[in-house]
């Protein structure tokens, strides 16, 4: 029994250490598009090809600091990074269109 549950540790031990090692090794993408919807604790975005990882489609993802949930509103139009295997947005930043730029 001592055996097997010793065993047991160690496989998830040398699955966690694989994941943190993947995780740490993924490839960052940029990400531009439009937010359509602003959730409790996700962004759904409009967005164009992430060049190198997924076609362009609209699909929701979490967001690295739940704070900047509060400072979007359907209409954005955002870049983020975003890694391979991870659909959370970081770095989120709202970029500045013409009518922001006019102060409409």
């Amino acid at each position: 029994m001592l055996r097997a549950i010793l065993t047991l540790c160690v496989a998830i031990f040398f699955s966690f250490s694989a994941f943190a090692q993947h995780a740490s090794n993924a490839k960052p993408h940029t990400l531009t598009g439009k937010v359509t919807e602003v959730g409790k604790d996700k962004l759904t975005v409009n967005h164009g090809e992430v060049k190198g990882y997924m076609g362009a489609m609209t699909m929701s993802y979490k967001v690295d600091k739940l704070d900047v949930l509060k400072k979007l509103k359907a209409g954005d139009e955002i870049h983020a990074t975003v890694y391979d295997a991870d659909y959370t947005l970081y770095d989120v930043q709202v970029v500045a269109g013409k009518d922001k730029a006019k102060g409409k």
